[in-house]
């Protein structure tokens, strides 16, 4: 039986490949809003994510395959996406001329 670590490990490293490859296929879209709109375009890809979620434990009929573990693997890649944005601003504002 695996342990909680190992589980955590192994979706992780989803979450990084599947992160990596929708950015790539995406041109790097949520940094370039992230610039020209800032936290509220994290909160907004992250709250239509949590809508769908919602409707998928509701038992509403989906019209697009998406499951309840695509939904969050997307809430965990967007909190990720937000995260390396907000660093990069911290690390970008430290920088002197």
């Amino acid at each position: 039986m695996k342990t909680q670590e190992q589980r955590i490990e192994e979706v992780c490293n989803s979450v990084e490949s599947l992160l990596k490859k929708k950015n790539h296929d995406y041109g790097n879209s949520f940094s370039l809003q992230f610039e020209k709109y800032g936290m509220m375009s994290a909160m907004i890809r992250m709250d239509d994510k949590m809508r769908r979620l919602e409707n998928l434990l509701k038992g509403n009929e989906a019209q697009v395959d998406e499951s309840i573990e695509d939904t969050l693997q997307d809430l965990v890649g967007y909190g990720t996406l937000a995260l390396v944005e907000l660093q990069k601003s911290k690390e970008e504002s430290e920088v002197t001329i």
